[in-house]
């Protein structure tokens, strides 16, 4: 809309004075994303959510999380258990979590609306998504001045590719590059004008792209400062490579051999008088690989999975302990590449079962079997090991982020 055209709602008095109040968007269904919500999903110690909060709580005086309609329980029962709670019970004007609309438009308005409740009337008020975690104190800081300034403010980032604005199988127009740029949040507006946009826009049906759009069309211009390019929003499984895409993980285990058990490496059957002890099946090969895939995705160890000791794993095969590994993996979004283990024992020779053992670790790990290298080793006569009384097993594993 022109900026010369009147506005339905006048513009602020600049500069705007009052408090910073936070509205944290978390209301959307995660379709695109998978089957959880994507704003619980961890991240650095905390949630996606706890962490788009976070950065305002110093600079806001209340902050409103809005959630999906039938969820407020379950976010009041989350954020009582938060790490973020002590921090956020000392928010001068308070915490709320309000139930949202269907689309993004309406737990806005809602959102906002929970605001003036709590007493937010003048001031500047911080819109932004719960699912961008990444966003900086410095960002908020640098928004928050401009929309005193000017009455709105909202990031922005240039475009990295062409533009074009496509109608059915055709292109219709080639815009500039230069002149086209992607919005950000935080999004920060004075509250009476942008809760008042926000009611004009559900009366009339105007339906916007965000919230600087309704202020644009009901207020007058928007201001822009450059973004971050760290503060991306997660959309897709794949937007939540926090870490590095590669992780490795080393195993290592090591049993008695003892007479009247089977002999066993990663579910292969070898011929011997003597076999593994342990609380399981005493597979030693499996238990350093699951070490292995577990230290590389940071879950724990084996025995915090599967605790010796407890009735359910008594003589447990440890081919579907591996499986259940393998599928917990898989859920926190990382693939196994690779991996490489060693079996050291002086007997018996292990060489003729070298095939066997690859394609079983392959195929419960659905990978291709030159994806898995098995090697075997002795210890010359030394220790246990060399002795005969012992066999041991080490693993090292390449995950990498899908």
């Amino acid at each position: 809309m022109s900026h010369s055209v009147p506005k339905p709602i006048p513009a602020p008095k600049l500069p705007i004075a009052g408090q910073a109040f936070a509205l944290i968007a978390a209301a959307g269904s995660s379709t695109r994303y998978g089957k959880v919500k994507k704003e619980f999903e961890p991240l650095g110690g905390l949630t996606v959510l706890e962490r788009a909060i976070e950065p305002f709580i110093a600079c806001c005086a209340g902050i409103v999380v809005t959630c999906p309609v039938g969820a407020k329980a379950a976010f009041e029962a989350f954020f009582a258990q938060s790490a973020l709670r002590p921090a956020l019970l000392r928010l001068a004007v308070g915490f709320e979590i309000v139930e949202g609309g269907i689309v993004r438009q309406e737990s806005v308005r809602l959102g906002l609306r929970a605001l003036a409740t709590l007493g937010c009337t003048e001031g500047v008020v911080l819109i932004h998504d719960g699912a961008r975690p990444w966003i900086s104190r410095v960002l908020i800081q640098k928004t928050l001045e401009c929309a005193r300034d000017g009455g709105a403010c909202l990031p922005l980032m240039p475009l990295t590719e062409t533009p074009k604005i496509v109608e059915e199988e055709y292109i219709a127009t080639h815009p500039a590059r230069a002149h086209t740029m992607t919005a950000q949040t935080p999004q920060a507006f004075s509250f009476p004008e942008i809760l008042a946009a926000h009611e004009l826009a559900h009366k009339e049906h105007y339906n916007a792209t965000d919230d600087a759009m309704i202020w644009d069309h009901y207020v007058g211009p928007v201001r822009w400062i450059e973004g971050e390019r760290q503060n991306r929003k997660i959309t897709f499984k794949e937007d939540i490579m926090n870490g590095p895409a590669l992780r490795t993980g080393i195993g290592y285990d090591i049993h008695p051999l003892v007479e009247g058990r089977p002999l066993l490496l990663a579910g292969v059957r070898v011929e011997s008088d003597r076999g593994e002890a342990g609380y399981s099946d005493g597979d030693v090969l499996w238990h350093a690989i699951i070490d292995a895939a577990l230290g590389a995705a940071a879950l724990g160890d084996i025995g915090s999975h599967f605790p010796p000791g407890a009735p359910e794993w008594k003589n447990a095969d440890s081919t579907e302990l591996a499986r259940a590994i393998f599928r917990m993996i898989k859920e926190r979004g990382f693939a196994i590449v690779n991996l490489d283990c060693n079996v050291i024992c002086e007997r018996p020779k292990l060489g003729p079962y070298r095939e066997r053992i690859r394609n079983a670790i392959a195929e419960t790990f659905e990978l291709p079997p030159e994806a898995v290298s098995f090697k075997a080793k002795t210890k010359e006569g030394l220790d246990a090991t060399g002795r005969g009384e012992a066999i041991e097993a080490q693993a090292v594993v390449l995950l990498e982020r899908r």
